[in-house]
């Protein structure tokens, strides 16, 4: 009977329910303070993000004030996160794996490093529960780096003072987002975001938290005004400090149209390997809160940046990456969370410091309850003094609200798309060999369509299949933290998302796809003409009926993935990519953008095997599949790591890796024809200059080399290429243009052309290549199923055989000669 009872009790604390909000305990200035805990968590593993809800959804409540029970060598970080909706109902979950809402999110605290208490100016609160607010649930989430003690139990969290009366300002959150991939090394890499304003009401910043590990040394946060055209710091701080939220020395008003940005910079020079940006504490991460005020009834509580930015020294100043002063008090505190409560208060600069007792901020304000009477109105001209060498990038997609004619000219100038992954900001030539680009534009083909082409394939008759997002882009507000889709709401996109045209022509001969797709990426047509697909909204793979003249609608004859549910587990994806089919029916999916795995599986759909890592470095985004028959090969696009690495079908063991110094930072697509990979790679930049995309010709056959590129002149340039698609024997090339949208064709010319030498935004384009070794990796050709040289080295070999022997017989001749005349 014991036996029976204890399994009970085990059952139900595991299928513990949500909790209530708890009602609190009244605090000292007239609200209360409510107890959020972790409900004796033990963590499992290194790098565990655990999470646990309480329900907030009856009352209308404002949080004033923060004060976190937990110490830096226990969590590694703590968020409070605000909810519509969660994925689990169980008083915790896995959220690295499920995720931390369901629906609607935002940030409304975040805290790492023993940052001490932090308090809200005041008539400022960020408000949850209600009908005014979209928060239903608060979500405490905590990432442990590594598990407890045995036997030891977690219960931090934290402290939060709220009050039910009605603030006039909402408080919310900006956060920024950049990336890059950290050589090993390296003094000083930077990584960047910016992105312009969009908000329904002003916004106004008193606060900022900077967030990496332990790599970073400084962030830094800029605006640019619209009406100014002036550059103004806002933030500056040392990631390796306690991350606060530290005081703006003033308040810095944000409106639409304003440009905002953010500076990471990391200090690799004494580590040894590649790193990159992720979850776990190995990785790095480039972060910048911003906390601000905003009207209550009119303004929004959460704004997010993740668009990469061009490094431009007009847009970040000179000392945009010199970190503060060393600080050995607020160093020892980071760690260990001890100082001196009588000398808590810490002046860093003239603008800055910080009380390690408590963070507010009323003298921002000055002496008034009212925060905005002391705040001046933002200064406005009658003409935009806009400065046109400032840069800023965003993605398609991204809505802004109508501005007037010359500013949209001017941010339409200063747009570059592209992410540069530059390690130093000392110029660099960079020499590259010069190729024949064989390829001309089709005159015929019309290669404009009115949406974003996201794939592209030839069917066994020739004709073109086009995968598109009809009226939908994928920007940087599509997805939330949880990767699903951010609008819980949307429904499947209502028109045709596939089209079959004419190859000759362009003309279209049938449509399909209508209210299936959420978000279309990747089309692979096998050798019965059967559509496979990607839809990264959905998180699924497809498998459909051809697409023919007189077919009347797509049929699902294989469908994988749980729909709108991300995930790494078994029968699950997280934005899958591409496909590749087998004769034999059984295929590959590259689970791209968030597990970056490939995937086997056989002709029924069932799971054969998966693997990630290609050689010591992991696949980052494996973006497209091709197949390589002659050597029993799958190749990939491994697009954020720019190269293309292969494997065996049968095993998933690595057999070859190319990367060249002309693929540069980014390889997005990937096709085999006839001993030939064709490749494209995405724009990129160098020395503050853009450097277009283009696509290339790679002998697999033979010597491993380039041989050709395509899409290099002046009548061929590519945008943002996306996808490729291959005709007869490689003498038609399509391409899939996200910016602009088109889809290009491109035929083989029957005599060759060899592009003449250019000089191409700074960098020399000599006919003999040496690449430079602080930019590309000395990755070339790694063949790992050829014991031998290749070809080409042997050719060479032989032929300097009887050279060599010709040279010492014609020594030989001269030395008796000399011998003669002595």
């Amino acid at each position: 009977m014991s036996k029976i009872l204890i399994l009970v009790v085990v059952f139900c604390a595991c299928n513990a329910q949500i909790r209530e909000l708890p009602k609190g305990e009244p605090n000292t200035v007239g609200g209360k303070s409510v107890k959020l805990r972790m409900p004796g968590i033990i963590p499992q593993k290194n790098d565990d993000y655990l999470c646990s809800a309480f329900d907030a959804s009856d009352e209308q409540l404002y949080i004033t004030q923060y004060k976190i029970e937990g110490t830096a060598d226990r969590a590694h970080h703590m968020l409070l996160y605000g909810c519509s909706d969660v994925p689990s109902k169980d008083i915790y979950w896995d959220c690295g794996h499920h995720g931390v809402c369901s629906g609607s999110s935002s940030i409304m605290f975040a805290w790492a490093k023993n940052a001490p208490p932090t308090s809200l100016p005041p008539s400022v609160g960020f408000r949850f529960g209600g009908q005014k607010s979209s928060v239903k649930y608060l979500v405490l989430q905590i990432h442990y780096a590594h598990p407890l003690p045995p036997g030891e139990k977690d219960y931090s969290g934290m402290d939060i003072d709220v009050t039910s009366e009605e603030q006039k300002y909402i408080a919310g959150i900006f956060l920024l987002i950049g990336g890059a991939i950290i050589p090993p090394f390296m003094p000083k890499v930077h990584a960047d975001a910016c992105c312009k304003v969009n908000v329904p009401a002003p916004i106004h910043l008193f606060a900022y938290r900077t967030h990496a590990h332990a790599l970073g040394r400084v962030i830094t946060g800029y605006k640019l005004g619209k009406m100014s055209g002036q550059v103004e710091e806002i933030a500056r701080g040392n990631p390796q400090w306690p991350q606060a939220f530290y005081g703006m020395p003033r308040v810095f008003d944000l409106e639409s149209g304003d440009i905002i940005a953010a500076r990471c910079t990391y200090d690799s020079t004494n580590k040894n390997t590649t790193t990159y940006m992720g979850s776990t504490a190995g990785d790095e991460m480039c972060n910048l809160y911003l906390m601000y005020y905003t009207d209550a009834k009119s303004g929004t509580a959460y704004q997010i940046c993740t668009d990469q930015c061009n490094q431009r020294p007009s847009l970040f100043p000179i000392d945009s990456d010199e970190p503060l002063p060393p600080n050995p008090l607020l160093e020892e505190h980071a760690l260990h969370g001890s100082h001196d409560k009588e000398n808590a208060n810490i002046v860093i600069s003239d603008k800055m410091s910080i009380n390690l007792e408590q963070l507010e901020y009323n003298n921002v304000f000055g002496s008034t309850d009212d925060p905005h009477k002391s705040i001046p109105e933002p200064e406005k001209k009658g003409q935009i003094d806009y400065m046109l060498n400032h840069v800023v990038h965003r993605k398609p997609g991204s809505l802004v609200p109508p501005q007037d004619e010359i500013y949209n000219k001017q941010v339409e100038d200063i747009t570059q798309n592209h992410l540069e992954m530059k390690a130093t900001s000392k110029p660099e030539t960079i020499q590259l060999k010069t190729y024949p680009d064989k390829y001309v534009a089709d005159p015929k083909w019309l290669s404009t369509i009115q949406s974003q082409p996201s794939a592209v394939a030839i069917d066994s008759k020739g004709n073109v299949v086009i995968f598109h997002r009809a009226n939908r882009a994928w920007g940087f507000n599509t997805f939330g933290f949880d990767n699903r889709l951010a609008d819980s709401s949307i429904g499947p996109i209502e028109d045709a998302t596939l089209i079959l045209f004419d190859p000759n022509d362009s003309q279209v001969i049938n449509k399909g796809g209508q209210k299936m797709f959420y978000l279309p990426h990747g089309l692979t047509i096998d050798q019965e003409d059967c559509l496979w697909v990607t839809d990264v909204g959905a998180h699924q793979v497809f498998k459909l009926t051809p697409l023919r003249k007189g077919t009347d609608s797509l049929q699902i004859l294989l469908e994988l993935g749980k729909k709108l549910e991300p995930g790494s587990g078994e029968g699950e994806f997280c934005k899958p990519t591409s496909v590749a089919v087998l004769p034999s029916g059984e295929f590959f999916v590259a689970d791209g953008y968030c597990n970056s795995r490939i995937i086997k599986y056989t002709k029924a759909g069932m799971k054969i095997s998966e693997w990630k890592a290609g050689t010591t470095s992991p696949m980052n985004v494996p973006h497209s599949l091709t197949l390589v028959p002659e050597r029993d090969m799958i190749c990939v696009a491994d697009r954020e790591n720019g190269r293309i690495q292969c494997f065996s079908i049968t095993d998933g063991r690595l057999q070859m890796v190319l990367k060249f110094p002309e693929f540069r930072t980014s390889l997005y697509a990937v096709a085999y024809k006839d001993g030939n990979l064709y490749a494209v790679n995405g724009p990129s930049s160098s020395n503050g200059k853009t450097v277009p995309a283009q696509g290339f010709v790679i002998d697999v056959k033979g010597s491993g080399e380039i041989v050709s590129l395509f899409g290099s002149k002046v009548d061929t340039h590519l945008g943002t290429p996306h996808a490729l698609a291959l005709g007869a024997n490689g003498s038609s090339i399509y391409i899939a243009d996200i910016s602009p949208f088109r889809v290009l064709k491109l035929i083989k010319q029957e005599k060759d052309v060899t592009s003449s030498p250019t000089i191409i935004n700074g960098e020399t384009m000599l006919a003999d290549r040496t690449p430079s070794s602080t930019s590309f990796s000395s990755e070339h050709m790694i063949d790992l199923d050829v014991p031998s040289f290749s070809t080409s080295v042997i050719i060479i070999s032989i032929l300097a055989v009887p050279l060599l022997i010709l040279i010492i017989v014609f020594a030989i001749i001269r030395l008796r000669q000399r011998g003669k005349r002595v």
